[in-house]
């Protein structure tokens, strides 16, 4: 038997809760359209295969009112059913009123016919703050209930979110519309271009894996885009147009940035050796989907500035062959109210429709230090909303936080099952300092460095960072003139030039952190640690 499709599963449950007689239900997705036609669906399988009536679909809109579906399948008309809005009139009051008429006449005539009202963007209208409304919206889904008989009326609300009035919340029914997965685009979307392009079969299914993450609409017009140009008979060059105007889509998130895994993964980074490790041994885990709750799910990286997090980051998604997405969530928050938990909504929705991939979130201190303090509790909402994702979502995605300090986080981020791992990335040791220096004379172009001033800069460099030892690598280059390979003395006067920053009082008692979380077993090192590494650079006690 075919696993239905996530919109499938939509459609059927909305059916299932119309037909279980649920009078207020919240459909949440930010493809209206598509959102609408779900509902359309249910309300129409419901009466068209049980032995429950058509009464009236009807949708409701900002400058029509009501509107009756009204037609066969395929022919179907919208007619205005509701009267005329009267000068200055709130429409959603107008449209309640209409509702509660619409309630009576029901009870009266057809109480066993299925009616069925679409709300679009009723969300946004219906917030904490407009007390009255959300009054007599509870009111009227009390009516319903009480009814005797008790008529088949329900209320669905499509929108991207809804921060549920509190005299609401235990009317309402939460169900979610993802964002299409790459079958269901390949059925309704690049399929056609099969038989009308002749595009291979596979290719098409090629590009709908490609297109996974975005929406719906975006997708076929992406589609008509590459029909315009021609590149149905050049599937490599259709799918980079796919490629870019899925990172458009990601982007208007306005917090999320999609990267494609290019690059040579782990080899490119120097050191951090047992982050390494861990990574390969559990690719596999990633990548298979026999046993899902085996899969990796999320490793915090904590440590020293400028030592590699957000590089072995992107280098972890090369390595494992997917797309690299980052996440700003502090970019969230937003002065209208209910604002950022809709950001917050959609930004998820668009990474569990990219899955599989690496979500990276840097420096996650500045996004939830303070959790808790925040007057209106847009943070705390936030926060709670990520957690729970975090801790529930099924999805082939791999979280990867960075953090210079974890005692500005709350403690809750860090109970069991959240990270899988904690590593702890200190200034590297003598042979990673070794191992970065060739690797960026490399990256740079720079001629094989002779052994002794390789031993020399490596023994002088003792507590640079990954960043320090890459600016020593340019300084040299700089210091021999465009086109010319540094001497000793150059590689020398380099050295000389750097001060690294270890010793400062923040990075001391950064350092000092670190030692007492690996002390207390709260993380592991991303490296080695030499004999004598801590008392060679903690300088101040």
């Amino acid at each position: 038997m075919q696993t239905p499709l996530p919109y499938q599963r939509c459609q059927q449950e909305l059916e299932d809760l119309l037909r279980s007689q649920y009078p207020l239900i919240f459909l949440r997705s930010a493809e209206e359209t598509r959102a609408v036609n779900c509902a359309i669906a249910s309300h129409q399988s419901l009466t068209y295969c049980s032995d429950i009536p058509d009464g009236e679909l009807a949708r409701w809109s900002s400058n029509n009112g009501f509107q009756k579906r009204t037609g066969e399948p395929g022919k179907a008309v919208w007619e205005i059913i509701s009267s005329p809005l009267p000068t200055r009139a709130d429409p959603i009051q107008h449209a309640l009123n209409f509702l509660s008429e619409r309630l009576e006449k029901q009870a009266l005539e057809n109480s066993a016919s299925q009616h069925t009202y679409i709300l679009p963007d009723w969300s946004t209208f219906v917030d904490p703050h407009s007390h009255l409304l959300a009054r007599q919206l509870k009111e009227l889904i009390i009516a319903i209930d009480q009814k005797r008989p008790r008529p088949r009326m329900s209320l669905i609300v499509i929108g991207s979110d809804w921060q549920i009035p509190t005299i609401l919340r235990n009317s309402i029914h939460i169900l979610d519309l993802p964002l299409p997965i790459g079958e269901e685009l390949y059925q309704d979307v690049f399929r056609v271009a099969v038989s009308k392009y002749n595009l291979p079969d596979e290719e098409a299914r090629r590009l709908a894996e490609q297109a996974q993450g975005m929406p719906l609409q975006a997708a076929s017009q992406t589609a008509k885009l590459i029909t315009t140009r021609n590149l149905w008979m050049y599937p490599q060059q259709a799918g980079e147009l796919i490629l870019e105007v899925k990172k458009q889509e990601i982007r208007k998130t306005g917090v999320l940035e999609y990267f494609e895994p290019q690059g040579q993964g782990l080899n490119e980074v120097g050191g951090l050796q047992n982050i390494k490790d861990w990574i390969v041994n559990r690719q596999q885990w990633f990548e298979q989907d026999v046993h899902p709750q085996m899969r990796p799910r999320a490793i915090l990286l904590e440590g020293y500035p400028g030592c590699g997090k957000t590089f072995i980051a992107r280098a972890i998604a090369q390595q494992w062959r997917v797309p690299q997405i980052n996440f700003e969530i502090s970019r969230l928050q937003s002065k209208w109210v209910g604002e950022s938990e809709s950001n917050t909504f959609q930004a998820l929705r668009a990474i569990e429709a990219s899955a599989p991939n690496i979500l990276f979130m840097d420096e996650i201190e500045k996004a939830f230090a303070g959790i808790g303090g925040d007057t209106s509790g847009v943070n705390t909402r936030q926060f709670g909303t990520f957690l729970s994702w975090l801790n529930d979502n099924q999805y082939s995605i791999f979280f990867i936080a960075t953090s210079n300090n974890r005692n500005a986080l709350p403690a809750e981020l860090f109970r069991a099952g959240r990270f899988d791992e904690i590593f702890i990335i200190m200034p590297p040791n003598t042979e990673e300092r070794r191992e970065i220096i060739r690797k960026r004379s490399s990256a740079y172009k720079l001629p094989l460095i002779t052994q002794n001033i390789l031993t020399f800069l490596v023994e002088n460099s003792n507590g640079f960072s990954g960043a320090e030892l890459d600016k020593l690598v340019k300084e040299a280059k700089y210091l021999a003139g465009f086109g010319k390979p540094p001497t000793d003395s150059h590689w020398r006067q380099a050295l000389k030039e750097i001060s690294p920053q270890y010793k400062s009082r923040k990075m001391q008692e950064l350092l000092r952190n670190y030692r007492q979380h690996l002390e207390e077993r709260g993380g592991k090192p991303a490296s080695v640690i030499e004999v004598g590494f801590w008392e060679s650079l903690i300088v101040h006690g």
